[in-house]
């Protein structure tokens, strides 16, 4: 039988690249499901550290440490949990589109701006360049 690699604090920060304060807070906001949070030298197994790599996705993807400590606790319950987590997923997806899409709006805006001020910069026409400006509120 292989013997189960154990990791210290400082092992998972290199493999990580979190802080140990971003781990120790982890650990005391029970987002690990494996360990508990009043551990005070915790030790970490290969499957803590995919968790901790789980956890930077689920914070990209705008999770709070309660939604994240919600999903380790369906996670750590089983699989009679999937449709629960999934679930989670879901609203999130949904939350991240709406953002997507908001941000995608602004950068539209800002693209349209920046074109429509090169055309008046290279507008040759006399009087023309203070025409497109003075009707610059109404565009777009």
């Amino acid at each position: 039988m292989l013997e189960q690699k154990i990791y210290s604090l400082k092992d998972v920060v290199t493999k990580t690249s979190y802080t140990t304060k971003d781990i120790r807070h982890f650990v005391r906001a029970e987002l690990i499901p494996s360990i508990g949070k009043t551990e005070k030298n915790p030790r970490f197994d290969e499957f803590d550290l995919q968790w901790i790599r789980t956890i930077r996705h689920l914070q990209h993807c705008h999770m709070t440490d309660d939604e994240i400590r919600r999903y380790a606790s369906l996670y750590a319950a089983g699989t009679s949990t999937i449709p629960e987590r999934k679930k989670m997923l879901d609203a999130k997806r949904q939350e991240l589109e709406a953002e997507i899409y908001d941000l995608q709006a602004g950068l539209d805006f800002i693209s349209y701006r920046q074109e429509y001020y090169d055309r008046i910069r290279h507008c040759d026409i006399d009087g023309a360049a203070q025409i497109l400006l003075e009707s610059d509120m109404c565009m777009f």
